[in-house]
């Protein structure tokens, strides 16, 4: 994507896929343990304007890949104005006949590209697009459904993509980073699916109607997902590269009330609202998206309800303890009420339906700590990790003498043992995989303060494992953490 300056103040972009997709031409490359990026082919009979146009390893280093400085998202809060410049006529495509097929052993090889504008109709007819929906209905979805008893990103989005290929676009392109960072797929054809959605988000982002659809609301979300699972959140700036989904919902925002709308609007807003709240965390800084007046009574509602109000009062914690009324003596004891309050009036549903302190007995290793549904396990995590960040930030403790050193010991304990329970929850319902998120950002804020080698080992293994199997968070923080406990300079 290109973009220049002038006095218009209207955020425009170049489309430069025709070049990109220019480098999609190798036919003769695995998805799979493919071999590293080769020279330039001469496009086959299948890339060209009378067919379906199929994209594999790109030949060069010059696709424009979601890390690769600033991601396009960022520039919808870019400083500088642009305007538009000409860009490459558009490359024919044919509609995509519904007889032509590929043969079993290709149909899994290519990135097909889906003629611009057109929708993506169902069924599908090349299998390696129906692995990756299906894969990212059995195994991504959740990670924007975790809380959400009507599954709105896996059955709602899946639904509205038939008819939306941005949506769709997005879904695959996430797909496929997420099977790229597990398995040995090619990472390419992420960067290809994630190309191609942009083809169509950017004329839609400077389309002030177009802006506040939902469906682009979610692809959004969705793409904003596939930039985290590429950068490293600690020690580095993410707002710098995540702006997208602030601009887009504060668009959204301007016409419709988020406590109000349909529910499908309300997941995408709650998918926002973690987004950002995540970022708060891992930058420590105040939370700064805010489109909610969110329930946190503690009145009778169902068990997603309960879960959710968990959500909007971490976002109250985080604010809090990064902000700058973090000295407000009173304001921190009415957030510790209102940790303490969820905890005794939740529906006795939360109770876990197994408990083990000790996983195998040996007094060394994380609870066992079973629950009976999703809402039941991400409400537990977010209180607890809520009550981990309180008791870090408390105002009351004294900051210098030994009356310090004293408190922090006791602070310490209480930290060690809200991170033990996470990881226990984490560890112990592993279908519920978005738990383990919650433990990860926990061992990254506070893994430091874990003193004994066979705890931080513990904890190394599970932020890996984390990674190995679900492809986020990033596990460059393990680094960070391994030379706090001193590993490298021993």
């Amino acid at each position: 994507m290109g973009l220049a300056s002038s006095s218009n103040s209207a955020v425009q972009f170049l489309d430069e896929s025709n070049d990109i997709r220019s480098q999609y031409t190798d036919e003769n490359y695995s998805p799979f343990n493919s071999p590293a990026v080769g020279p330039i082919q001469s496009p086959t009979a299948g890339s060209t304007g009378s067919g379906p146009e199929h994209l594999g390893t790109p030949a060069s280093s010059t696709l424009i890949t979601p890390t690769d400085g600033f991601t396009v998202l960022s520039l919808l809060n870019s400083e500088s104005p642009v305007q538009p410049q000409p860009s490459a006529p558009p490359t024919s495509h044919a509609h995509h006949s519904s007889t032509h097929s590929i043969p079993n052993d290709e149909s899994s090889t290519f990135v097909y590209q889906q003629p611009p504008g057109e929708p993506i109709l169902w069924p599908l007819e090349h299998e390696q697009e129906a692995m990756l929906l299906q894969h990212y209905i059995e195994n991504v979805a959740l990670f924007f459904d975790m809380i959400d008893h009507e599954c709105h990103f896996g059955v709602h989005v899946v639904q509205r993509a038939k008819q939306n290929s941005t949506l769709m676009n997005a879904i695959l392109a996430l797909s496929a980073r997420q099977l790229s960072r597990t398995t040995d797929f090619d990472p390419y054809i992420a960067d290809a699916y994630y190309q191609r959605c942009f083809n169509t988000l950017i004329p839609a982002l400077n389309d002030n109607v177009a802006i506040k659809e939902e469906s682009l609301l979610a692809a959004t979300i969705i793409l904003r997902l596939l930039e985290e699972m590429n950068i490293s959140v600690i020690g580095s700036d993410p707002q710098g590269h995540l702006f997208g989904t602030q601009a887009i919902i504060r668009a959204a925002e301007q016409s419709y009330a988020a406590t109000s709308g349909p529910s499908f609007r309300q997941a995408i807003y709650w998918a926002a609202f973690r987004q950002e709240l995540w970022i708060s965390l891992m930058t420590q800084r105040a939370f700064q998206l805010h489109i909610f007046p969110a329930d946190r009574s503690l009145e009778p509602a169902n068990d997603s309800v309960w879960a959710t109000r968990t959500i909007a009062h971490l976002g109250d914690v985080s604010n809090f303890v990064f902000g700058e009324g973090r000295h407000s003596v009173a304001r921190y004891n009415q957030l510790l009420n209102e940790n303490t309050s969820w905890r005794a009036c939740r529906p006795d549903s939360f109770d876990p339906f197994f408990f083990r302190q000790d996983r195998d007995g040996s007094g060394r290793n994380f609870p066992d700590i079973r629950f009976h549904e999703k809402s039941h396990v991400m409400g537990t995590q977010y209180i607890t990790l809520s009550h981990m960040l309180l008791v870090v930030h408390d105002p009351t403790i004294p900051q210098l003498g030994i009356a310090h050193k004293a408190s922090r010991a006791v602070v310490d304990k209480m930290v060690q043992a809200d991170v033990r329970m996470l990881a226990g929850v984490a560890q112990s319902n592993p279908k519920v995989f978005p738990c383990k998120f919650v433990a990860c950002f926990a061992i990254a804020l506070v893994g430091d303060r874990f003193t004994a080698r066979e705890d931080q080992e513990q904890l190394r293994e599970l932020w890996y494992a984390c990674e190995r199997a679900h492809g986020f968070p990033p596990t460059a923080t393990v680094a960070q953490l391994e030379e706090s406990w001193g590993w490298h300079s021993q």
